[in-house]
Order: C-alpha cells, then sequence, then structure tokens
C-alpha cells in the first residue's frame, strides 16, 4: 500500500478525517513549513559554496573561463552537499506521506531536526575550506550523524505498533525506509572515526564515502 490513500481507505473515515488523523498540526500546513526550510537551506547552500563573480577587465570569454576553473571544487561541494539534503528530502516526506497523524512528540522532534538542517550549510563550508582534521573533519560528519539520528527517532515514533501509520501501511514499506534512514548516520560514524585522527584525515575523500550510501539509498528506493 502506497501512501496515496483515500480517507476511506486509511480509516479516518469517508466524510474527512477525525480528531486524530487532523493531529496537533495540519499535514498541510506542516509539510508547507518543511518545504519552506528545505528551500531556504538549498539556497544557504549555494550562497555559502559559490562565491559571486567579480567585475573584471577581460575579455567575457577569458573570464568565463577563469572563474570556472576558481569555483570547479565549490561547484562540486555544493553538489555533493545538494545530493545529500535531496536524499534527505525524500525521507523526510517519504515518512510524512505514510503518517496520518502528527503528535505533539513527533512536531517537537521536527524543530530540532530543522536546526540540524539549518547548521549544515554552515558545516559543510567550514569542513571544504578547512585542511585541518580537528575540529573541522569532524564537524559536518558530526552534524549528518545528528540529523540522521533524529529522523530515526521520528521514524522509530511513528512507526511503532503503527501508532501515528496510515492502518494499512504496508510493513515492508516501514522495513524500507528503516533501513534507508540508517544508510547516513553510519557513514557519517565511519567518516568521523577517520576524521578524528591526523594519519587517517583525508584517507578517503568525502565525496566518495557520502557516494556509497547515495547510491545504497538509490539502489533500495524500489518499491517493496
Amino acid at each position: 500500500m502506497t501512501a496515496g490513500m483515500s480517507d476511506q481507505d486509511n480509516g479516518c473515515g469517508k466524510s474527512g478525517p477525525d480528531d486524530f488523523c487532523k493531529g496537533i498540526v495540519p499535514h498541510d500546513m506542516f509539510e508547507i513549513l518543511m518545504n519552506g526550510v528545505f528551500a531556504f537551506v538549498m539556497t544557504l547552500i549555494v550562497k555559502s559554496n559559490i562565491p559571486l563573480p567579480q567585475l573584471s577587465a577581460n575579455d567575457d570569454l577569458v573570464y568565463l573561463s577563469e572563474y570556472l576553473d576558481l569555483v570547479s571544487g565549490d561547484l562540486l561541494n555544493f553538489f555533493f552537499t545538494f545530493v545529500i539534503f535531496a536524499i534527505l528530502y525524500i525521507l523526510f516526506f517519504e515518512m510524512l506521506r505514510n503518517i496520518r497523524a502528527l503528535d505533539r512528540y513527533f512536531v517537537y522532534l521536527s524543530f530540532g531536526f530543522i536546526l540540524s538542517l539549518i547548521f549544515m550549510p554552515l558545516t559543510s563550508l567550514l569542513y571544504s575550506i578547512s585542511d585541518k582534521p580537528i575540529p573541522y573533519g569532524i564537524v559536518f560528519h558530526a552534524n549528518i550523524l545528528v540529523t540522521g539520528l533524529v529522523m530515526i527517532i521520528l521514524w522509530k515514533h511513528a512507526s511503532r505498533g503503527g501508532r501515528l501509520l496510515y492502518p494499512k501501511t504496508n510493513p515492508a514499506i516501514v522495513r524500507n525506509i528503516s533501513l534507508r534512514l540508517v544508510l547516513f548516520p553510519v557513514t557519517a560514524a565511519a567518516g568521523i572515526l577517520i576524521d578524528s585522527w591526523v594519519e587517517s584525515f583525508g584517507l578517503i575523500p568525502d565525496s566518495i564515502l557520502y557516494m556509497i550510501p547515495c547510491i545504497a539509498f538509490f539502489l533500495l528506493s524500489r518499491e517493496p
């Protein structure tokens, strides 16, 4: 069963959702809030990682070539961070699509999730501009770890005993989301271990390290 259920199918009644299904916050308004947060944070990624071009006396094509050469590394960092955010976005809204009600605990903890998201552009920038493993080498990984753990707690709370889920939610979907939620926290923990020692710092480039959970995510994203 997918998340796209009618009111008749999801147990909320033919005429509309009951009090439980409404929850503490209207579902649609909460989704609008989360969409706005992700849009804001992704805008910060662009602003933080890609420097604006400056006035130049050089020929336009020459300057464009120089500018692209200058920001090539920044563009790579931007793409790398953007992909992570895109996956977090997909995961969070997959959770919401299978949740029929938002209780106080879920909403309150979601603001902790928002806070960890907002810090991510800063921690990714600190990591990209520094060659020091401590503290910058582990700050970004710690940010990813905290964000992932909060998402796991949110999903465990919502799915335990079907507490907040639609009654006919496929258990295979619950297990699949749970599995994909652990990908980034595990990778971040590995990154912390690698970057906690000067000797191993940079042993595996971040782009390679986080490519592993990204590929695993897409492989596991097939319909259960």
